[in-house]
């Protein structure tokens, strides 16, 4: 919805979802996955190198907006409506 290049470190303890999650917008182009373990060592430059390739950080922006849906929460809400035998 807002087009944001995203550098997503996922909390090693936490359940999967974050990964997951990480990993969804990583192979669509909209963010890059940067593993704990790794991110002292590869935060800088990887930043570095994201302000020295503007067209790159266009090209997550692009891809991010690309997976927007504006109206999810209403047709999430609508579905579960559905799903229970109720009409919106």
């Amino acid at each position: 919805l807002f087009g944001l290049p995203s550098l997503l470190v996922p909390y090693p303890y936490a359940w999967r979802y974050q990964r997951v999650n990480a990993e969804y917008l990583a192979s669509r182009g909209a963010a890059i996955l940067m593993p704990d373990e790794t991110m002292a060592a590869d935060l800088l430059p990887t930043i570095r190198a994201l302000f020295a390739t503007p067209a790159r950080l266009g090209a997550m922006r692009d891809a991010a907006l690309a997976l927007a849906q504006p109206d999810g929460a209403a047709n999430a809400a609508r579905e579960l409506l559905r799903l229970a035998g109720e009409s919106p």
